[in-house]
């Protein structure tokens, strides 16, 4: 699993360094991009996810107003009234996100970051290199194979204009306000690229969840030199 992990981000990788830099003609993305592969969403290649501004439809509105849908991802603890609901609820099917291809990634807001030699990068400091930016949280199956993965392929591409992140969310969302805990928690993974905290989950929200039903909340996008 871990293989091939590394083989679709390395394939996506390589397409996004070649040709990432120039924009998209007006009206090109999300409809001309087939549907990503679990493992990973990415900004530009063909089946890959890029992240977008929230509330992009009458549609995408009404489940962002939904609670039910995110309290199915975790973001409430066990026992509140929103995760009965949600239980409750009839799923309409996940959006696996190839609509967001193409479109501007938004600012990212973390925080109590780690391997960065006291710095707090930001989005907008890194244009001009692909961003690879993964969403995990402990305890997820999916993030215990993709995190060491990512690992390996940052190693492999450290000569490259390529920067990975992990932004840790916490499940409950409150549960985990720095990378304490985490960091305690993934000590034998040894990451070595930058780390930080989605504090309530703000950057997930404006960029995945707000924007369509989703399945999971831990989920990988890799941003373009051109920040798409």
């Amino acid at each position: 699993m871990k293989t091939a992990i590394i083989m679709v981000l390395a394939l996506d990788l390589v397409a996004c360094l070649a040709s990432c830099a120039a924009s998209p003609p007006a009206g090109e993305g999300a409809g001309s991009a087939a549907a990503p592969a679990p493992a990973a969403a990415a900004a530009r290649p063909p089946g890959a996810t890029a992240s977008a501004s929230p509330g992009t439809s009458a549609a995408s509105a009404s489940i962002a107003d939904s609670d039910g849908d995110v309290a199915s991802l975790g973001y409430y603890p066990d026992g509140d009234p929103h995760v009965a609901a949600a239980r409750d609820r009839k799923c309409p099917g996940a959006a696996d996100g190839s609509e967001l291809v193409g479109r501007p990634a938004g600012e990212w807001h973390l925080t109590g970051w780690a391997n960065t030699n006291g710095e707090s990068p930001t989005l907008a400091s890194l244009r001009g290199r692909v961003v690879v930016i993964r969403f995990w949280t402990v305890g997820c199956p999916y993030c215990e194979a993709t995190m060491p993965a990512l690992e390996k392929l940052s190693e492999e591409l450290r000569d490259q204009p390529v920067t990975f992140v992990g932004a840790f969310h916490a499940k409950p969302e409150s549960s985990d306000t720095d990378l304490k805990r985490p960091l305690e928690v993934i000590r034998d993974w040894k990451i070595r690229f930058p780390l930080a905290v989605d504090r309530q989950w703000q950057t997930l929200r404006e960029w995945w969840l707000d924007s369509g039903h989703r399945h999971a909340s831990s989920v990988t996008f890799v941003i373009g030199k051109d920040g798409k």
